[in-house]
């Protein structure tokens, strides 16, 4: 499958799995990635610890990339941390940061199927960051990952993610997505409200991606279905999340406003679940 903007759009979630394998394989070795978010979200992080990370014995980051939160719970925690993608270069990337110290003592990475995770006993914490499950295909596959990840909880564990507001991101690409849909002519999975496919140039070449952008209610209803009951909803940012990772003084001002901000509009949704017991 073709990632550039004259690509064929994805027919099911199979083909939307192998495009973002070879996409983020991409973005991670040209160390793009690295440079667009060189360090976590100063409040996602602190979110993260405030909902159970901080005293977790057990995280499981899925969709861990380079380690840009994992690696900094490694370090403000001592809990154990398994990280895993499938994403070799990223994994790759996260490996090196490890090696050589006694972080590594705490940490498994794991890539490639996601059977993988079986056999790695049960998590206090599992976090989906930036986008993780956005990513993930079509509602269906969605629901599926949220009730596979529900099973790898302990009973009081805690998932916590976060999702791009469909409110703040992707506009034209939304627009187009949904003329398309009226008009006819937009096959699975993109007949989903929400769903788009967008361009961006990495390292000199159009890379393109899959997203879902949620709504507050849509991600309230996702994760009920998946069998979870939200405790906690915030906005994760004001401004987008490359600005304040990159910039201190941006970082700063972020922090300020967003205590004004309400969920709806955030720039993503931050979120903590746990499973419902039956």
């Amino acid at each position: 499958m073709k990632l550039s903007a004259a690509g064929t759009d994805p027919q099911n979630a199979n083909e939307i799995l192998t495009a973002m394998n070879v996409l983020y394989d991409y973005y991670f070795a040209s160390h793009a990635y690295s440079c667009r978010y060189p360090k976590p979200n100063r409040f996602t992080l602190e979110f993260l610890l405030r909902q159970g990370a901080a005293t977790a014995g057990t995280i499981l980051d899925y969709g861990c990339g380079n380690g840009r939160y994992a690696l900094a719970l490694l370090q403000r925690t001592q809990a154990h941390v398994t990280g895993y993608d499938i994403s070799q270069p990223a994994i790759n990337d996260f490996s090196a940061s490890l090696r050589g110290t006694p972080l590594a003592d705490r940490a498994t990475l794991l890539c490639g199927n996601v059977a993988l995770l079986e056999g790695q006993g049960r998590f206090d914490v599992i976090m989906l960051m930036f986008g993780v499950l956005s990513h993930v295909g079509p509602r269906a596959e969605r629901l599926k990952t949220l009730r596979r990840l529900r099973g790898l909880l302990t009973d009081r564990g805690r998932l916590i993610l976060t999702v791009p507001n469909v409110f703040r991101r992707r506009p034209l690409d939304l627009l187009c997505a949904k003329i398309k849909r009226a008009c006819g002519r937009v096959s699975e999975p993109l007949k989903e409200p929400g769903n788009i496919m967008f361009t961006r140039n990495i390292a000199h070449k159009d890379l393109h991606f899959f997203y879902h952008l949620y709504t507050v209610k849509g991600l309230k209803e996702e994760l009920g279905e998946a069998g979870f009951a939200v405790r906690t909803l915030c906005p994760e940012s004001v401004l987008p999340e490359w600005m304040i990772t990159q910039s201190d003084l941006l970082g700063r001002i972020d922090a300020a406003l967003l205590p004004l901000l309400p969920t709806s509009l955030g720039y993503g949704i931050c979120v903590a679940a746990e499973p419902v017991q039956e």
